[in-house]
């Protein structure tokens, strides 16, 4: 009887031993199965765009679940700068575990801003497919802005020379009264006045629109940033100098390099008296992207098509990114 009442005891002990043993067992194969557990991680948007005056919080745009209570998530933000900027985002539970993404920041002065774009046949595309479709309505099909108005118009100048009536400065006051404002002024003018061997004349020694002579090209085309200057004053105004053609010919005639300097290096001091800024396609490099000696990329020896405002776009919007409200 006393030997029944040991071996019930030592099965008793053994039952509980064995069941804290498989507790014991149970409960680490949890902790360790807890501790495995990473933190989720994952981007709501691949690409984020931004103004360059936003204050941008690198969190929102993540979601983060944590495989244990608590954790903490951190981001790198240095100063965002304009352009492409990567941004790394660590998320990190209580079991010290992690996991990382990473994603791309644009800042861009373009997002969601206004853009019209003034100028002659090139402006409009003449030659492009369908007609009137340029780097204007590139840039606004394909980048940031919330609007991008094409202005060009066929056959324009800066002066009133040969033909008062097709006056670039005309265009200009046409859209003095529209609805939006304008962030971006961007113009291109001059290749007509060339081709119609526009007196050079004189740079004005004043700001003043009484002293320009609009029947030379000088004139002229201090009249055109003085209208645009004058009505824009708070905007990003930028210059667009075009690309020298040799093989381009009209009513018979034919230009030289020699004749389209002249034009081009009086374009580039009018614009330094009146501290506009500007991307010239008139250098070696454009010479050659663009092929200027075959119709390639320009129709008739001049007009640019579709695939040569695909070539010259990316550039134009660059520029207008390290464009400052003009003063």
């Amino acid at each position: 009887m006393k030997y029944k009442k040991v071996i019930i005891q030592l099965i008793i002990m053994l039952i509980i031993s064995s069941f804290g043993i498989y507790l014991y067992i149970s409960n680490n194969s949890n902790n360790k199965e807890k501790k495995k557990k990473i933190p989720s991680i994952s981007l709501i948007n691949e690409t984020i765009y931004i103004d360059d005056n936003s204050k941008f919080d690198p969190i929102s745009n993540i979601k983060v679940k944590y495989g244990t209570s608590g954790g903490r998530t951190k981001c790198n933000k240095d100063t965002l700068k304009i352009g492409e900027n990567i941004i790394t985002c660590t998320a990190k539970g209580n079991n010290k575990l992690s996991s990382k993404v990473s994603y791309k920041v644009i800042v861009s002065k373009t997002y969601q801003k206004n853009a019209i774009f003034f100028g002659d046949s090139i402006v409009y595309g003449f030659s492009s497919s369908p007609v009137g479709y340029s780097w204007a309505n590139y840039i606004g099909d394909n980048y940031d802005l919330k609007l991008s108005v094409n202005a060009g118009i066929n056959d324009y100048r800066v002066s009133t020379y040969d033909n008062p009536k097709k006056w670039l400065v005309d265009e200009v006051k046409n859209h003095y009264n529209d609805a939006e404002n304008y962030d971006f002024v961007i113009l291109e003018g001059g290749i007509n006045d060339v081709l119609y061997n526009t007196p050079i004349g004189n740079i004005s020694q004043s700001k003043d629109i009484n002293s320009f002579d609009t029947n030379t090209f000088c004139g002229g085309l201090e009249s055109y940033l003085y209208y645009v200057t004058t009505k824009w004053n708070n905007s990003k105004i930028g210059y667009i100098i075009t690309y020298y053609t040799p093989n381009y010919t009209e009513r018979g005639l034919k230009w030289s390099y020699n004749d389209y300097k002249k034009y081009y290096d009086k374009t580039i001091e009018i614009l330094n008296k009146w501290n506009i800024k500007y991307i010239s396609f008139a250098t070696d490099e454009f010479n050659n992207k663009l092929d200027v000696e075959k119709k390639t990329y320009l129709s008739d020896y001049l007009h640019l098509n579709n695939e040569g405002y695909k070539i010259v776009s990316p550039y134009i919007y660059d520029f207008l990114q390290t464009l400052d409200n003009y003063r």
